[in-house]
């Protein structure tokens, strides 16, 4: 554990929660009215429920390992060569859910800030502080995180002014949809928190291991609590059948209200979140490049960096339209959810391959 990268289970934490929220919210209400019309918060509760226990599974897993990773827990339970080829798959996750992140913040700033704007062209200067910040360390990764907080409490603020527009008859009858189609929505509401298993790459650094399952809970709950707000928010601002057709309606709903002498507060609205999206996307840019040393034993240098967002933004340019782009988001966001029932698979593996296990 080095100590650029060590950080202490709170600030593990905000990285999970602001991983988790800061770009799956922004769609995820239009979704949840297609799929299941005013009744999308009821599938956010359920999938929280869900994402809090596997939060406490993959807590399980680590704590049987001690000081251990699943980069070195793979080799324990599959052994050296299987191990190391399925690290590499993981790897390659890591890789696209960080190019995921790239071409979606450059799709969002193209469609409400810089529409003439090529995105190739945008890439690398969004890119600037997230190389400076991944060379630095996790420590200051998630120390950069406490800047978003500002975003998040704005947020809400903006939140409460819109009080007056919103109508709960949007949200009624609960339970419309039926349990059926709430059941069958649980896993595109689910896609929202990927981001609870990046822990258990990065659980070798966190400092007070002790204290690691509590606030990993927490920040688990915390994200099911915002993301229901959010959903719940929107559907009783735009209601369903309009809230339906909508590409981003987080950014829509700052565009709702209408302030005196500031004008477009929704820029700012916007601009704000355009951080905690800076932050959600750097943490699988840093999780790639730190399991990219532990599986191919790189040396950190600052051409092996270079090199490595010059794939980034070469693996980002894949999806050639907003559609792709869109289909490759569904698709990383589902490779996600199969990586962490792998995770659940290595821990009831541990009870019979029992090497590496901390005994008592």
């Amino acid at each position: 554990m080095t100590g650029r990268n060590s950080v202490t289970s709170k600030q593990m934490a905000l990285f999970t929660f602001v991983t988790q929220t800061g770009i799956g919210v922004i769609t995820l209400p239009a979704i949840l009215a297609k799929e299941v019309g005013h009744d999308g918060w009821i599938s956010m509760v359920a999938a929280g429920c869900i994402a809090i226990l596997f939060s406490v599974l993959f807590m399980m897993l680590l704590k049987r390992y001690s000081d251990k990773g699943i980069i070195e827990i793979n080799k324990l339970i599959f052994g050296k060569r299987i191990g190391t080829g399925l690290n590499v798959l993981l790897v390659i996750y890591l890789l696209l859910a960080a190019a995921r992140g790239v071409r979606v913040f450059t799709i969002f700033l193209k469609l409400t800030v810089l529409p003439l704007s090529p995105p190739v062209m945008i890439s690398p200067f969004i890119l600037l502080p997230s190389i400076y910040l991944i060379w630095q360390g996790l420590k200051y990764v998630c120390r950069f995180k406490y800047i978003s907080v500002i975003s998040y409490g704005i947020f809400f603020l903006f939140m409460a002014l819109l009080a007056d527009d919103l109508r709960t008859s949007f949200l009624i009858p609960v339970g419309e949809a039926g349990i059926h189609r709430i059941l069958s929505s649980i896993k595109l509401s689910f896609r929202a928190f990927i981001g609870l298993e990046l822990i258990v790459f990065l659980f070798p650094e966190i400092t007070d291991k002790e204290k690691a399952l509590q606030w990993h809970v927490s920040a688990n709950i915390l994200s099911t609590i915002f993301f229901v707000i959010v959903v719940a928010v929107c559907t009783a601002l735009f209601g369903e059948n309009f809230l339906r057709i909508q590409v981003i309606p987080l950014f829509n709903m700052a565009r709702a209200y209408n302030a005196p002498i500031l004008e477009r507060v929704d820029l700012y609205i916007i601009a704000l979140w355009f951080v905690v999206m800076g932050c959600s996307m750097r943490a699988y840019m840093f999780a790639a490049y730190y399991s990219l040393e532990k599986v191919f034993k790189m040396k950190r240098t600052k051409i092996s960096l270079g090199l490595y967002f010059i794939l980034l933004v070469a693996l980002s340019r894949i999806p050639r339209d907003i559609n792709e782009a869109f289909i490759f988001l569904d698709v990383v966001s589902y490779i996600g959810m199969g990586v962490s029932l792998f995770f659940l698979s290595c821990l009831c593996l541990s009870f019979a391959r029992k090497k590496g296990v901390k005994t008592g």
